[in-house]
Order: C-alpha cells, then sequence, then structure tokens
C-alpha cells in the first residue's frame, strides 16, 4: 500500500535540493491503530515514506532490500507536528546493478525526528 494521500500529502518538492515538505493526515486509519489515543506515526512508516519520495524524484519503482542505519530521534505526532521535511541528502543509484542507495533526514525547523540510511534495488 502506498502511503501518499492516505498517511501523508506531498505540500512542497524542490528537486534541485531533493527536499520534500510534507503533511500528516491525522484521518488516516494508521493513525486510529497507533495509537487512538495518542496517535504517533510508526517508524516502518517513516522509512516507507522515504522509499516513496526517491521514486518521487527518480520516477522509478523501488523496493527496499536493505535498512543500513535508522535513527528515530523524536516521535512525530500528527497533531503536534503535522508538517515535516524529508532531506534526501545522498542519492546514490547504479544503474547496471539496480541499486539505490539512500540517506534521508527527517526534521522540521525545531528537531531532527530520524536519519535513515536505506538500500533500494530497482529490479
Amino acid at each position: 500500500m502506498k502511503l501518499k494521500d492516505n498517511l501523508y500529502r506531498i505540500i512542497s518538492a524542490d528537486t534541485s535540493t531533493n527536499t520534500f515538505r510534507i503533511e500528516f493526515v491525522p484521518e488516516s486509519c494508521i493513525y486510529k491503530a497507533h495509537f487512538p489515543e495518542m496517535p504517533v506515526t510508526p517508524g516502518v512508516c517513516i522509512v516507507q515514506i522515504a522509499g516513496e519520495l526517491l521514486e518521487e524524484k527518480t520516477g522509478v519503482p523501488m523496493r527496499l532490500t536493505t535498512v543500513s542505519n535508522a535513527k528515530f530521534l523524536a516521535v512525530i505526532s500528527p497533531q503536534e507536528n503535522s508538517l515535516v521535511t524529508y532531506q534526501l541528502a545522498k542519492i546514490a543509484c547504479d544503474d547496471e546493478s539496480g541499486i539505490c542507495k539512500l540517506s534521508a533526514i527527517v526534521s522540521n525547523n525545531e528537531k531532527v525526528f530520524a536519519k535513515l540510511s536505506l538500500v533500494f534495488s530497482t529490479k
């Protein structure tokens, strides 16, 4: 399941700097399950969004193969932090092998929520 337009919306995208501003959808069914009284964005969704944004940037479908590193530094609540920025800091794609490596930082003006190092396959 794609999370775009279900859990989040892209507010703006700057493909020259690989920066995406997104807004979480508080009414999403994911937040009703995680957690009804105090909704929190699941870590797996934070990783999935990075992959979907990489697909937006490259125009190529991606499949996550490895989470090299994932540091979740602060909770993302859709009520308190509905707007966040994904900075796709490093993108290294090899057309021959079909491997794309991505480093991403999820933040807002005040704090960093996550730092991710991920590997995707285009094949």
